[in-house]
């Protein structure tokens, strides 16, 4: 019983983080025509979204936004609530937001090479893959796995391995050797990276385990 409340408090929460970020919002269109048709994504990143849709063609026909907002991370990713709650999950609604805080210590997109910031889209592209065979309360079990050091870690290396089962690991090693390697951003927010994601000595031995790197697919 106690977890259940907890669920709910954590759908409570989400509800009060979606409303909050309303007057940020930017506008977004299916830009310059070479998007998949239910996806709406501001100008800026028209091609940046146009070529990591090319990459995951399954998503294609699901209903995504991307606006720009003030947050604590570089991108992310999730379903909107009213969509989750109160539609079946072939008529849900994601959206994956872009920080534009100047003051953050991170890596803001901008900053990034373009081949890096494919790993990052396409990383909040296999969020919204996982929360699309989630039902309602697998989506609430992803957010309490947040709220453990632990589970955090867990979640996003099998989001990451995702990546790398679908043949995109040059993508995601490029993104992450660019953020702890090359980007100018905080030791704590490199620290927080090391902690939670997979770094790109341990993409590199995932990829030796799984025999990629002896079949020469990885391209640098």
């Amino acid at each position: 019983m106690r977890k259940l409340w907890i669920t709910a408090g954590l759908f409570l929460g989400w509800g009060a983080y979606v409303l909050a970020g309303q007057g940020t919002e930017v506008s977004g269109s299916n830009c310059c025509g070479v998007l998949p048709a239910s996806w709406e994504v501001p100008e800026a990143y028209c091609s940046l979204f146009a070529a990591a849709a090319e990459l995951v063609p399954d998503l294609q026909q699901e209903r995504i936004r991307v606006r720009e907002r003030s947050l604590s991370t570089t991108m992310a990713a999730r379903p909107v609530l009213g969509s989750l709650l109160f539609r079946s999950r072939d008529q849900r609604t994601y959206l994956i937001e872009i920080n534009v805080n100047k003051d953050f210590e991170g890596v803001l997109l901008h900053e990034v090479p373009e081949a890096a910031q494919l790993g990052l889209v396409l990383h909040e592209l296999m969020h919204i893959k996982d929360y699309r065979e989630r039902n309602v309360w697998g989506v609430a079990e992803r957010g309490w796995q947040y709220l453990s050091q632990r589970g955090k870690m867990r979640f996003e290396w099998e989001i990451d391995r995702m990546l790398l089962k679908a043949g995109l690991e040059t993508y995601l090693l490029l993104w992450a050797q660019f953020v702890m390697e090359e980007s100018e951003a905080s030791e704590a927010y490199k620290e927080f990276k090391r902690e939670v994601y997979m770094t790109p000595v341990e993409i590199f031995i995932d990829l030796e385990e799984d025999g990629v790197l002896q079949d020469h697919r990885l391209v640098i």
